[in-house]
């Protein structure tokens, strides 16, 4: 499930960031331990999201049966998933601001956020329906999407709401209720997905469960909260001001993330019609390519997501160092929070790019071992996306969010075009998924290359060119031992994943990149987490 697994993602980051800084103004004992439990709370739900994320993710293949209705089902939910992130991402931001800065009057707030998401959510679901045709037939050129994207307006309509909600706990800092709504929406959605697939209904059936799994946590949450009071609310001027902003690059981030399944879905359908094929074969073969795609993108986002907790850890250090004047203070925090991003990153990312094709097959039937090539290269792109996001969140706690969500609209500007250019051109073969691939590492190398040098043009730092060389020495030699030892039977991928990381570690020893200094700073920023 797409959406399931990266929903949690910049959304994770956010709550978790909402609930640091609004319960660390005064700086008191409790105040510090109630922060603690908030971070705990929220980080502990949204792990329990994505870890039933990836085993829906890793199930319905299975119990779809045919790729062609995984591949179906992916392109629905990315395209959907675009649009629920951005609300999620931008909405739970603004509307805990807004409670956070005057809790006694928490309930018009409340009032006031479902009033607009009403608006918007309606808006934004009508036109999902009315134009899930059109969608379908005349963009991604399968007419069996139909349905699905017509379901998925109701789930449009249901985050729009659920957030507000979201949004009202985290801002009084119930963090208690807002992680148990998380996990109970978690399991109803996952159950309803996967029951509706193991009972036969296919894509449509998954995609009612979603709907209906949506819909109770909205009924649930007015139940729990009320729907707010009347009053004088905040203008709505303002209000919009604030979000649009937000809205802009969480766009950014969920089309460089998300869009590359669209494309690829539709690049293959036209090239394939252009050739005399009929719209159904067509957009079968669409879907068969697209499920291998979205089966390599299941293991390429895993390093990604696993550096979630670092822009928590960033964003309020360097928005404190930079509003005391320590400037030389927040460029330590950047370029130590950079250089160790990227060393992590590449700690998984070599391994799992060498033994590409047998991680493939640990999970997944041998049909999907096809994006093998597609693994290898998304793995290390989405190494240079999650340093796009560090260091947009670095640019954000310097007070340029507008500069974060410019160099995101190039950047997908770069993807769209490389993505149908690059796929076009070798068209529909054993080499359509690696192409679809360097579209997209295009693109975030543009996000990567730009923001990289805003960092350092406002800091006088990133990461130093030294560190960069021998990490990726140290990454190619792991991707050389895993690529070796691990392309085929479980045993021997897992071995030789452990084996790549070891190698990887080593080298950064021998290369003096990692050294005791590197673990004094690792347990510094964990104690500066904890207070």
């Amino acid at each position: 499930m797409t959406l399931a697994v990266t929903t949690g993602t910049n959304a994770a980051v956010n709550e978790a960031a909402n609930s640091l800084q609004a319960a660390q103004p005064t700086g008191h004992t409790e105040t510090a331990r109630r922060a603690g439990r908030g971070v705990l709370l929220i980080s502990g739900s949204k792990i329990y999201f994505l870890i039933a994320g990836y085993a829906g993710q890793l199930l319905l293949p299975r119990l779809f049966g045919k790729p062609e209705v995984f591949g179906l089902f992916s392109t629905a939910m990315s395209s959907v998933s675009i649009v629920n992130n951005i609300i999620v991402g931008a909405t739970v931001q603004v509307v805990s601001k807004r409670v956070s800065e005057a809790v006694d009057r928490s309930e018009l707030t409340l009032r006031q956020a479902l009033a607009v998401q009403l608006w918007l959510g309606l808006g934004l679901a009508t036109l999902l329906f009315t134009s899930a045709g059109f969608i379908a037939h005349s963009l991604l050129r399968d007419p069996l999407l139909t349905p699905l994207f017509q379901l998925s307006s109701a789930v449009v309509l249901a985050y729009s709401l659920y957030t507000a909600f979201v949004g009202t706990l985290n801002g009084r800092q119930n963090f208690r209720t807002q992680a148990g709504f998380d996990i109970g929406y978690t399991t109803l959605r996952t159950g309803s997905m996967l029951t509706a697939a193991a009972l036969g209904y296919g894509a449509v059936g998954a995609f009612a469960g979603f709907a209906t799994a949506s819909s109770l946590i909205v009924v649930a949450s007015a139940l729990v909260l009320g729907l707010g009071k009347r009053g004088e609310p905040v203008s709505y001027r303002a209000w919009i001001s604030f979000m649009a902003p937000l809205w802009l690059y969480q766009s950014c981030v969920q089309v460089i993330m998300q869009a590359d399944l669209a494309l690829l879905k539709r690049s293959v359908a036209v090239i394939l019609q252009a050739d005399g094929a009929t719209v159904t074969a067509a957009a079968e073969t669409a879907s068969r390519y697209v499920a291998f795609y979205r089966a390599a993108q299941t293991f390429a986002f895993v390093p990604y997501q696993l550096l979630l907790p670092v822009p928590l850890v960033m964003f309020p250090m360097i928005s404190q160092a930079i509003s005391q004047g320590d400037e030389a203070g927040a460029a330590r925090y950047v370029r130590t929070a950079m250089r160790f991003s990227l060393l992590l990153l590449l700690l998984v990312a070599a391994p799992v790019a060498g033994a590409a094709r047998g991680v493939m097959g640990l999970v997944f039937p041998a049909a999907y071992t096809d994006g093998a090539p597609a693994l290898a290269v998304l793995v290390f792109a989405m190494v240079g996306f999650a340093l796009f996001v560090g260091a947009a969140t670095i640019m954000t706690g310097a007070g340029r969010p507008g500069l974060a969500a410019s160099i995101g609209s190039v950047a997908v500007a770069f993807l769209v075009a490389g993505n149908l250019g690059f796929v076009h051109y070798v068209g529909v073969g054993d080499k359509t998924l690696m192409a679809a691939a360097l579209g997209t590492s295009l693109g975030i190398a543009v996000a990567l290359i730009a923001m990289a040098y805003a960092v350092y043009s406002r800091f006088g730092t990133f990461i130093a060119p030294l560190s960069v060389a021998r990490a990726l020495l140290a990454a190619l030699a792991a991707y050389f031992v895993a690529h070796t030892f691990g392309q085929s039977g479980k045993l021997q991928t897992l071995l030789a994943g452990i084996l790549g990381a070891l190698t990887y570690i080593i080298v950064l020893i021998g290369t003096r990149e990692v050294t005791r200094a590197d673990l004094t700073a690792l347990l510094s920023i964990a104690r500066r987490k904890r207070k």
